[in-house]
């Protein structure tokens, strides 16, 4: 029986059933960072995959199914980084290993955070529900508690909010991908594996020593 067509399935080139349906929501989401989930068809979507469009409406039934599909992916990278991070750091150093594990991540598919933004954060739709459970209830919980433990070691300063430390990090490190059609060719920066590794230098030795060669820069001593 191998070879024979399983019924209602449409046959992918010389792909298996997992990669072709990998290879769509990467594609998918590709075109949903650049054009936009309205501004991208389902015909787009299978031409850049290689595939038929039945195919398509085969693993996600409509296009609403596809972003879902690709958001759920972006999501399970991120919450990934978040529990090998914790799982697997050294005591004291949580945001030393949060931080490059976090920018390899999307330098490896920068589309996440341009999808995770126009798609879901900007709007209202039942995906950032998904966001909430899937992602964000996860990763506040765990991320402030190792920041708490970092500050309580002496790793961090005691004087830190890890509320704020949080947005701090989430700014910084998703800023660069999601500006990157704009600012990069004025700054001179493409988010490839490079700069995820340039720029995670940079901010921890920021969040490490600062930007002041003086220390001058803080609010209180300007008063």
């Amino acid at each position: 029986m191998s070879g024979q067509k399983v019924p209602g399935r449409p046959l992918a080139s010389s792909r298996g059933a997992g990669d072709a349906r990998d290879v769509l929501v990467r594609t998918a989401a590709g075109l949903f960072a650049r054009q936009g989930f309205e501004g991208t068809t389902l015909r787009e979507v299978a031409l850049g995959a290689d595939v038929t469009p039945a195919m398509v409406a085969y693993y996600f039934k409509d296009k609403s199914g596809l972003l879902e599909a690709v958001v759920r992916r972006s999501l399970g990278v991120l919450l990934g980084v978040v529990e090998a991070s914790v799982a697997e750091h050294e005591p004291g150093a949580f945001v030393a290993s949060l931080v490059p594990r976090y920018l390899s991540a999307l330098s490896e598919e920068p589309w996440i955070p341009q999808v995770l933004i126009r798609e879901v954060i900007s709007r209202e739709s039942p995906l950032r529900q998904i966001f909430i459970d899937d992602f964000a209830r996860h990763a506040a919980a765990a991320v402030p508690a190792k920041i708490m433990e970092e500050i309580a070691t002496g790793s961090l300063r005691d004087d830190l909010d890890p509320r704020f430390l949080v947005l701090s990090l989430l700014g910084m490190c998703l800023f660069p991908f999601i500006s990157q059609p704009v600012l990069g060719p004025l700054l001179g920066f493409e988010t490839d594996e490079a700069f995820g590794r340039a720029y995670g230098d940079h901010v921890l030795a920021l969040l490490s020593h600062g930007s002041s060669a003086t220390g001058s820069l803080n609010a209180g001593d300007r008063a």
